[in-house]
């Protein structure tokens, strides 16, 4: 019973929050599916090329340190990853995915398509809707690959920036602690909704919300179990 009545309050809150969410022309840079989820808690058109796809960190700083200079390159379809746990997870993954790169040393993983084609279309059409003007950033810096020094140099971004973690780091100022951390992404949000201010940030750029807005979360999206 408890579980359903969760799923009631969480379904109320997401009404809520696309009631209340005021900045509906973001667009946000994710490393991993994390990004996906936001759009789809607002139920709104994905205004990003991020989508279904991860990037390990060190091509993930690469772009978002440049992001108009890597985002005007085309994708350059590879048989082979950079790195060798990614060609390992190619082979034991349920259905092939397409590798791409961009420039010669950003590397694309495109988990959640199934061809070339399907990654290059989608890609393309979703770079057009980037909005220069309102650009947010989420990084996972507890991921492996996610060095402490590529950690702080994401936080020193201009950008409205949220840094995922297993556990603090005090001098990351865009820090959040995930209670029950997991690498994937679209658990990860879920885990991570409960824990801080998503339309303050996005709304204004601040991602620590007041009593009133713990209470909100604690209401609408209890931690689950």
């Amino acid at each position: 019973m408890s579980y359903f009545i969760d799923q009631q309050r969480k379904k109320a809150g997401r009404c809520l929050d696309r009631y209340r969410l005021k900045n509906k022309s973001f667009t946000l840079f994710s490393d991993d599916c994390w990004g996906g989820e936001v759009y789809k808690h607002f139920d709104h058109p994905f205004n990003t090329p991020f989508i279904g796809l991860m990037l390990e960190a060190p091509c993930y700083m690469r772009l978002v340190s440049e992001p108009k200079h890597y985002l005007a390159q085309p994708l350059v379809f590879q048989k082979h990853s950079f790195y060798q746990g990614i060609d390992a997870l190619r082979a034991r993954w349920h259905h092939y995915f397409p590798i791409a790169t961009l420039g010669s040393d950003v590397e694309i993983q495109f988990l959640h398509y199934h061809s070339d084609a399907e990654a290059q279309e989608k890609w393309t059409r979703r770079v057009q809707r980037i909005n220069w003007g309102n650009i947010f950033l989420k990084f996972d810096g507890s991921k492996a690959g996610a060095t402490p020094e590529l950690t702080q140099q994401f936080d020193q971004l201009p950008f409205p920036r949220l840094t995922l973690l297993r556990e603090p780091q005090p001098e990351i100022q865009s820090a959040l602690v995930v209670p029950r951390y997991v690498n994937d992404g679209m658990l990860q949000f879920e885990r991570a909704r409960p824990h801080f201010d998503l339309l303050g940030w996005l709304n204004r750029g601040a991602m620590h919300g007041s009593s009133l807005v713990r209470f909100y979360n604690q209401v609408f999206f209890p931690s689950s179990s």
